[in-house]
């Protein structure tokens, strides 16, 4: 089993086209810290995407503007426990605002879903960048 650092996608991203790693394409300093956090503390990262799901940082996707809403939640959540479980996640530490913030409460939602159905505990630790 495994432990993964996360955080979400961002609507600041590089907007070159065709394909670009996941962690080159968002551009926001909370997702290239979390990054360097990951690499500090030995472990994998994902980001969680509002259009794709949860991505691994090389991932290649192509730029867009999505961001995820309550009503969609309930389809994205048992695409993601499918992939923690394929991950083999048994816990998140999941750095964000609280769901309490403008647009943050889907993100938040999707993850506590999908790690339920996965088994995988969620660690919600505050971003304060």
């Amino acid at each position: 089993m495994a432990k993964y650092i996360t955080t979400t996608c961002s609507a600041e991203k590089d907007n070159a086209p065709g394909l670009l790693p996941a962690i080159k394409r968002y551009q926001h300093p909370r997702i290239q810290w979390v990054y360097l956090e990951s690499k500090r503390l030995a472990l994998p990262m994902l980001i969680l995407s509002g259009e794709f799901g949860l991505l691994q940082p090389l991932d290649p996707i192509p730029w867009y503007d999505h961001a995820l809403h309550m009503d969609e939640v309930q389809d994205l959540a048992p695409r993601m426990a499918a992939k923690l479980m394929r991950l083999e996640a048994d816990s998140l530490v999941f750095y964000a605002q609280p769901s309490s913030q403008p647009g943050w409460s889907p993100y938040h939602a999707v993850l506590e879903q999908a790690c339920g159905t996965a088994g995988a505990q969620l660690q919600w630790v505050p971003w304060e960048g």
